[in-house]
C-alpha cells in the first residue's frame, strides 16, 4: 500500500472512532438517579402502617426476568424505560395534585422535595428518548390507582407515601440489579 492509502484508512478509522464516541446514548445518568433515590429516601419517615390498608403496590412483575427480552441491551432498555416512565408518572402526579398538609398530611422535608423534583424533571426532560408506550402501559393501572387514592381527602397522604415507597423500590432495584444500564462515566 502506498503511504497516502495508509493515511486515508487511518483517517477513516479516526473519523469512525469520533462518530462512535460522539453518538449520544440513551442511558440515564447513574449518579443523578442515585441522588434522586437518596433524596426520596431522606424526605421523611418510613411508610406508615395505617397506609397498608390501601394495598397500593408497584407491579413487581415489571422488573422480573420475564418482563424483558433475553438480551442485555433489551434488559437495559426496558429497565431504563421503566425508571423513566415511573419518574414521568410521578412528575405528572406532583404537577396535578397538592401534597396534603397538616394533621394526617405528609411531613416531608421541603428543601429535599424541591431538590428531588428538580432532578426528576431533569431526568425526564433530558431523556425523552426513553419514552416507551409499552412501559407506560404496564404502569398506567398503578398510577390510576395511586391517583384514585390521592384524590380522596382521607387517604391522600397514603397515596403519596405509597408513591414514594414504590419509586424508592424501583430506583434501588434498578441501580442494584441493572447497574451497568446506567451511564456512570459522563459528567453529571
Amino acid at each position: 500500500m502506498r503511504p497516502s492509502s495508509v493515511l486515508f484508512v487511518f483517517l477513516l478509522l479516526c473519523c469512525l472512532q469520533m462518530m462512535l464516541v460522539s453518538m449520544p446514548t440513551c442511558r440515564l445518568p447513574g449518579k443523578v438517579v442515585q441522588n434522586t433515590h437518596n433524596l426520596l429516601r431522606d424526605l421523611g419517615a418510613a411508610f406508615p402502617a395505617q397506609c397498608h390498608q390501601y394495598k397500593i403496590r408497584f407491579p413487581d412483575s415489571a422488573l422480573s426476568a420475564s418482563a424483558f427480552p433475553d438480551s442485555a441491551h433489551s434488559q437495559c432498555h426496558w429497565t431504563s424505560a421503566l425508571v423513566y416512565e415511573s419518574l414521568q408518572g410521578a412528575g405528572l402526579m406532583f404537577d396535578e395534585y397538592e401534597l396534603p398538609e397538616g394533621v394526617g398530611g405528609v411531613t416531608w422535608d421541603e428543601q429535599k422535595l424541591d431538590h428531588y423534583l428538580n432532578l426528576q424533571y431533569r431526568l425526564v426532560e433530558d431523556h425523552l428518548c426513553l419514552n416507551n408506550t409499552e412501559a407506560a402501559g404496564v404502569l398506567s393501572p398503578y398510577f390510576r390507582y395511586v391517583q384514585d387514592v390521592v384524590e380522596q381527602k382521607d387517604s391522600a397522604a397514603c397515596g403519596w407515601q405509597a408513591l414514594r415507597r414504590d419509586l424508592l423500590w424501583l430506583l434501588k432495584s434498578s441501580l442494584r440489579n441493572h447497574h451497568n444500564c446506567f451511564n456512570w462515566t459522563r459528567a453529571q
